[in-house]
């Protein structure tokens, strides 16, 4: 058969209108070209010989992925980092994590290596340098760099992701959550000053967010004091900042009855006026309710009930073991607005008591199966 213009007995070569050389081939269904072009057809024919030899030495891989390599050596596993951070389409609090952790904890260690010389042993010394003591904080540096490095092994600048620790990314906690019993949490509402008396209600059984609880107006509860809309979410890392929810999607959260009058009466006294004011609004300037005014101000009633170590997450906590006591996971996962199913797992499998409870209706059904039986 005759060959077309350009071709040859394997690979292609063609020539552009500059006069340059192009040379490409077809290998594994897909056409790849010579990274650059050259400037006579002895070199593009080298380059082409050059290719089968690895190709029958079984030693390819595709001439982009080793292009990008080459130009990786000159790009240091920092800088790289920074771009990938500034591409992620992530909330403005997640953007300053990863800008804090590059900062502090890659930067100038294992980020000033090419990053085509990030190697799984060298990962290992660099995890182990983070130490033992801020766990938490170790696995979310792993957990970036891994991210990281997943990236680049996409875009052909490494072959393997080099993150290859086990289990570092959920570390065991070494707190955990303080559980209220009702009665504290009533205790703790009622010894608060009144205009934080609901702010401890909502948190403890709506579950909202303290980011989301905040930045609740007027606008977010119906008319009734029935339903509570979960739209927003303040953080003030830096500087106030609005954005949805964790989750990214808004919620509607039904209000326990037994908390409507004390809303109600909040509404009426201490909250801001217009459908765009704050239900709890602050007492000396700034956007939003200070996180350190509302820990001050509890910290003496825990005290006083026995129970100094819960923190303003604890009454989410709170919450998620109630709702595991009454709703089933689809449920839970509705009312705290969780994306995943393992975080509504956790109350699911935690709950306080549920597991004397399933005894005790396992003895009842004992019971019951005995009397039925023929003696």
């Amino acid at each position: 058969m005759a060959c077309t213009k350009g071709s040859r007995g394997w690979g292609h070569i063609r020539r552009l209108p500059s006069g340059r050389f192009q040379a490409s081939y077809v290998h594994e269904l897909v056409r790849h070209n010579a990274p650059v072009t050259y400037s006579t057809r002895p070199r593009a024919e080298g380059w082409l010989a050059d290719e089968r030899k690895l190709i029958e030495l079984d030693t390819w891989t595709p001439p982009a992925r080793r292009a990008a390599a080459r130009s990786a050596r000159v790009i240091s596993l920092a800088d790289y980092a920074v771009q990938w951070v500034k591409d992620r389409p992530v909330k403005a609090r997640t953007r300053l994590m990863y800008e804090s952790l590059l900062t502090h904890h890659i930067k100038d260690s294992i980020g000033k290596l090419p990053i085509d010389h990030v190697t799984a042993d060298r990962v290992r010394s660099w995890y182990s340098s983070l130490g033992t003591e801020h766990t938490r904080r170790n696995s979310h540096c792993y957990g970036l760099l891994h991210a990281v490095m997943a990236t680049a092994v996409k875009d052909g600048l490494v072959q393997v992701n080099p993150c290859q620790i086990e289990r570092v990314m959920n570390p065991v906690r070494k707190r955990e959550p303080v559980i209220l019993t009702v009665s504290e949490v009533a205790a703790l509402a009622d010894a608060v000053p009144e205009r934080l008396k609901v702010a401890i209600l909502i948190s403890a059984w709506c579950g909202v967010r303290w980011g989301e609880l905040i930045e609740l107006r007027r606008k977010d509860i119906d008319v009734d004091s029935e339903v509570l809309f979960v739209g927003r979410g303040a953080t003030h890392r830096g500087e106030c900042r609005i954005d949805t929810p964790k989750s990214g999607k808004p919620r509607a959260v039904v209000i326990p009855p037994h908390i409507r009058t004390e809303l109600k009466h909040h509404l009426d006294v201490f909250a801001a006026k217009g459908k765009e004011g704050l239900v709890f609004p602050p007492q000396r300037g700034g956007c939003h309710l200070n996180d350190k005014v509302f820990r001050d101000a509890i910290a003496k009633p825990l005290k006083d009930i026995g129970r100094e170590t819960p923190r303003i997450h604890d009454l989410r906590h709170f919450a998620g073991t109630q709702i595991a006591r009454v709703g089933n996971l689809a449920e839970s996962m509705a009312r705290l607005g969780h994306s995943t199913v393992r975080a509504s797992l956790i109350y699911q499998s935690v709950v306080s008591g549920r597991d004397a409870e399933i005894a005790a209706a396992l003895s009842e059904l004992a019971k019951v199966n005995a009397k039925d039986e023929p003696s």
